[in-house]
């Protein structure tokens, strides 16, 4: 009895044993699963870091572009600024007056026409002026300038009826186109230093009685 016994318990000692170290090994080989599963898993995410890096980067440059775009706007404000000078020039210059037409008040005169705009034609005379009614002088020809300026007739198509002095300074032409010479026109110039013979008025005559 006491040898069954024994063998019995021998048999149980032998099965719990067996039990222990199947239990034992299962426990070792799920700590080295459990391991190679953390280290494998630190290796995957290692990878992933440069990329979260480089995403980084991707955000930090946009985010630099994004700052800068003020400054391109900064930049351009003084392009905005310049405007104000522009408007001040254009103050500066005075505005062109309107043309007088009115209706003559003297005998065979249709209207008076008075431009406040009209300038001197220029000379190449130089020291003290001395108006000249000689045709070939630079006076006379600067004279004639000055009444197709005023008339609006190209030198080329006027026909000059006469100018006569009015005064040291001013003298009077009557002038018509050669197209027509029944429209004439009588015009007032005088003269300014350094500019030349400058209209003051011209009369669109009724009937051209130089013509005749």
């Amino acid at each position: 009895m006491e040898q069954s016994s024994r063998a019995q318990r021998k048999t149980k000692r032998r099965k719990t044993n067996r039990i222990l170290n199947t239990a034992i090994a299962v426990v070792v080989l799920l700590i080295i699963i459990v391991g190679f599963t953390i280290f494998a898993g630190g290796n995957d995410e290692e990878p992933a870091a440069p990329e979260e890096t480089k995403q980084n980067q991707t955000a930090a440059v946009s985010d630099e572009e994004t700052e800068e775009k003020p400054t391109d706007e900064i930049t351009e404000e003084p392009a905005e600024t310049e405007e104000p000078a522009g408007e001040e020039e254009t103050e500066e210059k005075p505005a062109d007056e309107e043309v007088v037409v009115s209706e003559g008040t003297e005998p065979n005169v249709e209207q008076d026409i008075v431009n406040p705009n009209w300038e001197g034609v220029g000379t190449t005379q130089s020291g003290e002026h001395t108006s000249s009614f000689e045709t070939d002088s630079a006076d006379w020809q600067e004279k004639e300038q000055a009444l197709a300026y005023a008339t609006g007739i190209p030198l080329s198509g006027m026909t000059v009826w006469y100018i006569s002095g009015n005064g040291p300074q001013a003298a009077i032409g009557t002038v018509s186109p050669k197209s027509n010479k029944n429209e004439a026109y009588r015009v007032y110039i005088e003269w300014v230093d350094g500019e030349g013979w400058k209209p003051t008025k011209v009369q669109k005559l009724e009937e051209n009685d130089k013509a005749r």
